[in-house]
């Protein structure tokens, strides 16, 4: 008896691996695929801009980092008691012009370097729907709790989307030709533009990745979004705000990705890793005991032995956290 709609999902012809750079861009969505990756010891780099929703942000964003400007005093603006900058997240605002600056221009100048030997650019479009600083003209990637009579609401065309990510994808492999392009339209629903306006958004979406990645061989999608509405279709794989995706949901999801996404290899080491992480979970009854000290010095050797066979892994929490001290 089939109890589910399955998501069909055809195997990635260029599979990732742990020896790849992968850049994650976009919804929250991105962090949370982005934070798996990183748990599985990938090199990711994950929104050096911070969360970003639409995609003439994401866009932006991109070409920022290609260009790598440094942020100066009169980029940044003052609301609230924090100096902040629209390209970024309130995560980079601070109440120190200088602190500000300094967070923004590391993410950016870190995020600039990666992007040019990433081998993999994973891109989560949030929302169709962006906002447009009306002082400036302007659109924004954060509205940073500004009076919303300030802005100035726009639902972005899907020729719009197609023409603006597709420049960016120009521009990213012009500087890195190897680079290829995932993308996923985020499952979170986004309530506050009510649900009829959040599915045409999202459809606006689902049909612009479409032509991008109909006309880009790089460019590949990933259907996140069908496995939550289709496979994942109960409250249950919801979180308590009952919009984002639970972390059964995600690692669902997750899972997915991995079997389509992830070369063989690189999933077998990630099930030598996943078994050194529930050791390292391990809670001692007695942390002073010569059975504890036995076990941390056998994760120890295990340990070394997963970072002696694959030199690319950065087991240094492990290792640290594994030796007698």
């Amino acid at each position: 008896m089939q109890l589910q709609t399955k998501i069909e999902i055809k195997p990635f012809v260029e599979k990732i691996s742990h020896t790849d750079k992968i850049m994650m861009l976009g919804s929250c969505f991105a962090n949370s695929i982005g934070e798996r990756l990183q748990n599985a010891k990938f090199n990711v780099c994950i929104n050096p801009f911070g969360v970003i929703y639409n995609p003439f942000s994401i866009a932006n964003s991109m070409e920022l980092l290609i260009v790598n400007t440094e942020i100066t005093e009169r980029d940044l603006l003052w609301h609230n008691g924090l100096f902040y900058n629209f390209c970024y997240h309130t995560s980079f605002s601070s109440t120190e012009k200088q602190s500000a600056l300094d967070k923004m221009n590391e993410a950016s100048r870190k995020g600039s370097e990666f992007l040019k030997s990433a081998k993999h650019i994973i891109i989560t479009l949030g929302s169709a729907i962006a906002y447009k600083y009306k002082k400036y003209n302007k659109t924004v990637a954060n509205c940073h709790k500004i009076p919303a009579c300030e802005f100035e609401k726009v639902n972005l065309k899907i020729d719009d989307i197609v023409e603006i990510i597709s420049l960016s994808i120009q521009k990213v492999s012009n500087i890195n030709s190897d680079v290829n392009f995932i993308f996923t339209v985020s499952p979170v629903r986004y309530s506050g533009d009510g649900a009829h306006e959040n599915q045409l958004s999202k459809s606006r979406l689902l049909i612009a990745v479409d032509e991008i990645c109909n006309a880009n061989r790089q460019c590949h999608y990933f259907p996140a979004y069908e496995i939550m509405m289709d496979e994942l279709r109960d409250y249950r794989f919801y979180a308590d705000d009952m919009l984002h995706p639970s972390n059964l949901a995600v690692d669902y999801i997750w899972q997915k990705f991995s079997a389509a996404a992830i070369s063989a290899e690189s999933l077998a080491i990630i099930d030598e890793i996943k078994k050194i992480s529930t050791a390292k979970s391990h809670r001692a009854f007695n942390p002073n005991s010569d059975e504890h000290r036995k076990f941390l010095k056998t994760c120890l050797e295990k340990t070394k032995c997963l970072q002696t066979k694959y030199p690319f892994l950065d087991m240094t929490e492990e290792l640290e956290y594994f030796t007698v001290k």
